[in-house]
C-alpha cells in the first residue's frame, strides 16, 4: 500500500475506536510518507484516548512544530495537560487555539474547567458565560449521544445566571470527571 492507503487505513481504525491498531497503522503511514502533521494529530488523539499522555504530548509537539497555527494541536494538547493535571500549561494551550480560532468554543469551556482547577474563578466565569449559550445549542446532541452533561451544564448555568459568585459552583471530583470524560469525547 502507498501512504495515502496507509492513512486511510488508520483514519478507518481511528473512527472505529481501534486505537492501538489505528496507532500502528498511522506510524506505517508516516514512514510511508504520509501528510507528517495529520498522523502526528491524529496518533496523539489514539494515544490520549489510550491515556498514554507523553506519547500524545510527543506527537502534538510534532504537530505543532510542522503547523504552529494549529488550534487543533494546541487544544489536544492542552486536554492532554488537563488530563496530566497541569492546568496551567492546559490554559496555556487552550488560550493558543483560542487565538488561532476564536469559535472554537470547546477550548474555551475547557479553559473554563481549568481555570476553576485553579481556583481562578473570575477568569473562569468569563469563559463559561461566553460559551453556555453555545452549549446550550449543542448540548442537545452530547446529551442524546452521550447522556453524560446535561446536569453539569445546567447547574453551572444556574450559578451564574443567578448572579451568586462561580467560587459557590464549588465542582466535586464526580463533576470533574464529568467534565473531562465530556472533552475528551470532542475529536
Amino acid at each position: 500500500m502507498d501512504a495515502e492507503q496507509l492513512l486511510g487505513q488508520a483514519q478507518l481504525l481511528f473512527v472505529e475506536g481501534k486505537d492501538r491498531e489505528c496507532i500502528e497503522a498511522f506510524t506505517k503511514a508516516l514512514e510511508a510518507g504520509a501528510n507528517p502533521y495529520i498522523v502526528h494529530l491524529s496518533r496523539a488523539v489514539a494515544f490520549l484516548r489510550l491515556k498514554e499522555n507523553d506519547k500524545a504530548i510527543e506527537d502534538l509537539n510534532s504537530a505543532i512544530e510542522i503547523n504552529n497555527e494549529s488550534a487543533r494541536a494546541f487544544y489536544y494538547r492542552g486536554l492532554v495537560f488537563m488530563a496530566k493535571e497541569d492546568y496551567q500549561k492546559a490554559v496555556a494551550d487552550f488560550t493558543r487555539a483560542l487565538e488561532l480560532k476564536p469559535d472554537l468554543f470547546t477550548a474555551k469551556f475547557a479553559r473554563s474547567t481549568a481555570y476553576i482547577r485553579l481556583n481562578e474563578f473570575e477568569k473562569a466565569a468569563s469563559d463559561m458565560k461566553s460559551v453556555l449559550p453555545i452549549m446550550q445549542e449543542n448540548l442537545q446532541m452530547f446529551a442524546d449521544k452521550y447522556g453524560i452533561l446535561r446536569t453539569e451544564v445546567g447547574k453551572i448555568e444556574e450559578i451564574i445566571s443567578s448572579g451568586r459568585p462561580l467560587a459557590a459552583l464549588q465542582l466535586s471530583d464526580k463533576e470533574i470527571e464529568t467534565l473531562k470524560k465530556w472533552l475528551n469525547l470532542e475529536h
